[in-house]
């Protein structure tokens, strides 16, 4: 090789290595301008939903539940549906470690034929329960997000979020049909990207009662406004349930908001 050429090789491959070094580089600076962006959706939507439970006073909703219970072997063997009010109030000056108290209630029994609701899986406490804590500042420690590509929910552009437990920090248990087991999900979030407010939740719990093979829902909130505000309230919940001897399939629907 003559001089020249070793001088042109030289020259290549220290190109070549600028050339890959900056192109890493950039990707480095991509990935953490995205990450920043995803602290900052995750931060608005916790001060969002921080917001909205302060906000949050009586008020009154139309509830309609449908429920299809399936045998073993798949064969629908019953179905159901009530509409019905749904209260939701705040409890005056109660607090356990600062944290507002609520209380969500339905009529005693089903306004149709079928079993009580104690009897059937159902999202318990949709507007102020474990759905949207996940998300408060006072949780979001207790998973892990890791942020996906952008979707479109309901004609919203949306910020999309994988979601699991970090089970060295959270020790919320929950009652599955009366059985209560640690609080074990993984999921997905989608945050509307104009508005910063929840549109969606869906995940599945990974730590199951005995006899129970899945337990998977989806919450689809909406735009209401109540109290000065607009909330992301449930519009929609979807819950699937596996269990040994039978499954459930449940949409829970909610409409026409009133302040009380």
């Amino acid at each position: 090789m003559t001089k020249p050429q070793k001088s042109l090789s030289i020259l290549a491959a220290f190109l070549l290595v600028g050339g890959l070094w900056a192109g890493a580089q950039g990707r480095e600076e991509a990935e953490f301008e995205g990450f920043e962006d995803g602290l900052l959706a995750l931060t608005q939507v916790s001060e969002q939903i921080t917001l909205d439970q302060l906000s949050l006073r009586a008020f009154r909703c139309q509830e309609k539940i449908s429920i299809v219970e399936l045998d073993a072997k798949g064969r629908a063997s019953q179905r159901q549906e009530s509409s019905h009010a749904y209260l939701v109030a705040r409890q005056p000056d109660r607090r356990v470690n600062e944290k507002l108290i609520f209380t969500e209630s339905r009529p005693a029994l089903p306004s149709g034929p079928g079993p009580s609701w104690d009897r059937v899986p159902l999202v318990d406490q949709p507007f102020t329960g474990r759905w949207t804590e996940a998300f408060s500042f006072e949780n979001r420690l207790a998973n892990d997000f890791r942020k996906q590509p952008p979707e479109t929910v309901g004609g919203r552009a949306c910020l999309v979020f994988a979601f699991e437990t970090v089970p060295e920090i959270t020790e919320t248990r929950i009652s599955l049909l009366g059985a209560v087991v640690k609080l074990r999900q993984r999921g997905r979030v989608w945050i509307d990207a104009k508005t910063h407010q929840l549109a969606r939740v869906a995940a599945r719990q990974t730590k199951l009662p005995k006899g129970w093979k899945s337990y998977e829902y989806q919450i689809d909130f909406q735009p209401q406004a109540l109290f000065g505000r607009t909330m992301a309230l449930p519009a929609q919940t979807e819950l699937k349930v596996e269990l040994k001897d039978r499954a459930f399939q449940v949409r829970q629907e909610y409409s026409q908001f009133e302040e009380m």
